[in-house]
């Protein structure tokens, strides 16, 4: 498949008159990795108005084109298979994680009102490499923003049931079931002494701390809990 990759800047709602409704939107630097129709398999765009999260800003210098904070690193590939295995909830739960992508770079070329649109900038090729590297930017940005949208925000409260300690108590974490087709994780961090650890088939109350998706292989959501201290019954 021939790939193209390149940027360019969307530009925002024209400024109105002062005091004239919200702030216009700001511009957009939107990076896009296409196929030979101009379909977008990858996409990563940085709103210029906003700042990129603190714990992202310190693992080093941001290249150019990467001005701002993420709003979408999102993948296609990824969004195909989280729809075929886990339905709308797994297209819910990634968009609210990494956006929402074009779907051809011609679908939306300006932000704001329509009579208030300006053009694209023009399309700047950049290397694979280059898009790589603004594409780990945009992960990174959008794993260490807060997520306060989609079915699970962040400091939902969830009753689950502890079903495994693969690593044995006191190890790594354990595995909750939910009253949803995703899995949940406890990391050991949350649990405390290991004597303190809940019981395989303990029922209990989680806050939503993230979602995370593993990007190794096929896309699949996890959720990330700790316990509130609020029990629920146990399985019967």
């Amino acid at each position: 498949m021939m790939l193209h990759r390149f940027r360019r800047r969307t530009p925002g709602e024209r400024p109105g008159a002062a005091g004239a409704g919200p702030p216009a939107p700001a511009d957009t630097l939107d990076w896009f990795e296409t196929d030979s129709a101009g379909a977008v398999l990858r996409q990563a765009s940085f709103a210029t108005d906003l700042d990129p999260p603190a714990r992202a800003r310190e693992h080093g210098p941001r290249q150019a084109g990467t001005h701002g904070a993420a709003t979408v690193a999102a993948s296609r590939a990824e969004l195909t298979a989280l729809c075929e295995d886990f339905g709308p909830l797994g297209v819910r739960l990634y968009r609210a994680v990494y956006g929402v992508p074009l779907v051809s770079t011609a679908q939306v070329t300006t932000v704001g009102p329509v009579g208030n649109r300006q053009p694209a900038s023009a399309e700047v090729p950049v290397t694979a490499e280059e898009f790589e590297r603004a594409w780990s930017i945009a992960r990174r940005d959008r794993h260490f923003a807060p997520c306060d949208r989609g079915p699970l925000p962040d400091g939902a409260r969830l009753t689950g049931t502890v079903v495994a300690a693969p690593w044995g108590i006191g190890v790594t974490g354990l595995f909750v079931e939910l009253p949803l087709p995703v899995p949940g994780f406890v990391d050991m961090g949350h649990l405390g002494a290991a004597e303190n650890w809940p019981a395989i088939g303990t029922a209990a109350e989680f806050e939503v701390l993230a979602v995370r998706f593993d990007a190794e292989r096929r896309a699949r959501p996890q959720v990330r809990l700790r316990p509130t201290g609020g029990r629920g019954s146990g399985r019967g």
